[in-house]
């Protein structure tokens, strides 16, 4: 799988690497400290290798902003993110994602085993077909040794093809799916309203104070956003399949009419209560931006103060050497006056 950052660098995951940015957690004692899914020594040494971990001083495997980055767009790769349930477990979160962000092609280490075995089994037939007829074994040894080799061949054909539905990405698709809600699952007007609510969350979720722990709740963070963005996205959902219901029903009499304007009234209620919703989303966005900002002015402001300290004390150095300078312009005045005085003066 690849994955193209802002400066046109591509970066390359391997077998597990994806899975591994997706599942990372903050660490219970270190909750700035993000650890990917444990790979083994070879994998955790390949993420190294890449930048996107590092050892911390502790000993932790902490992902780097290298990795928060790549982190942050297998999880949004755009605009088009999904919205995922916050129940998945831990396991069907990760197929999921990493189904919705485009698994690598190409065969895995596990079907390239299934194709060796599969040639063993070929061997073994062929050596059964041409050496058993040559031997002194009865027929009925033949034919059960040949319905053997090929049971035993056909079993392991289905596990193979099990293996590999079950590696499908869009098997994660169809079994989860009332679990995830993507852009294209909401149509108009609601899906602007949608992707308001994700710009506010991850505006809050991927800014460098709740990176760093600097929020009031880390966890909490996490918890409450992901949680509300899963209900507004789910409400948006529903109330873009109602609308289109709605717009597609004909209003045909009296009844119809009333129920008509009923049902706008009640698609009009749901909305406003979301937009309200989503208004708190944004403005919790707002303060943390403005925290930011903040944070940011102040170490500008420290910096341009160690600046100007720099120089003044430069600037009292110069004093001192200029006092030195006038001192000794000074005694050389007063000497060269002396010599003046001490000539030999005019004949008398």
């Amino acid at each position: 799988m690849d994955v193209t950052l802002d400066d046109g660098r591509t970066i390359r995951l391997g077998p597990g690497q994806a899975d591994a940015l997706l599942g990372a957690a903050p660490l219970p004692d270190a909750p700035h400290v993000w650890s990917p899914v444990y790979l083994g020594a070879p994998g955790n040494a390949a993420l190294i290798g890449l930048g996107l971990a590092e050892r911390t001083s502790q000993g932790f495997l902490g992902l780097t902003p290298l990795g928060h980055d790549v982190r942050a767009r297998l999880l949004a790769p755009g605009e088009g993110r999904a919205t995922l349930d916050p129940q998945l477990p831990d396991a069907q979160r990760r197929a999921l994602l990493v189904a919705l962000a485009g698994p690598a092609t190409g065969r895995g280490l596990r079907e390239r085993r299934w194709n060796t075995l599969h040639a063993a089994y070929a061997a073994v037939f062929l050596f059964a077909a041409f050496r058993l007829p040559s031997t002194d074994a009865s027929l009925p040894v033949l034919v059960l040794s040949t319905l053997a080799l090929v049971a035993a061949y056909t079993f392991s054909v289905r596990l193979a093809e099990g293996a590999r539905a079950r590696r499908d990405p869009r098997r994660a698709l169809e079994s989860l799916s009332g679990r995830y809600v993507l852009p294209e699952h909401v149509e108009g007007e609601y899906r602007e309203l949608l992707e308001r609510a994700r710009r506010a969350v991850d505006a809050v979720l991927c800014s460098e104070p709740h990176r760093e722990g600097l929020l009031l709740d880390t966890v909490r963070n996490r918890v409450v956003l992901a949680e509300t963005e899963w209900t507004v996205a789910r409400g948006l959902a529903r109330l873009s399949d109602e609308a289109a219901r709605a717009a597609g029903t004909p209003v045909a009499g009296e009844r119809s009419r009333a129920a008509a304007e009923r049902a706008r009234a009640a698609l009009a209620g749901e909305r406003g209560h979301l937009e309200r919703r989503i208004g708190l989303l944004e403005e919790y966005a707002r303060r943390v931006r403005a925290f930011e900002d903040e944070r940011d002015d102040a170490a500008s402001a420290r910096e341009f103060d160690a600046i100007a300290d720099r120089v003044v004390g430069s600037g009292a150095a110069h004093g001192l050497h200029d006092e030195q300078l006038a001192s000794l312009v000074r005694a050389q005045e007063l000497a060269l006056r002396l010599s003046d005085l001490t000539a030999d003066g005019p004949p008398g």
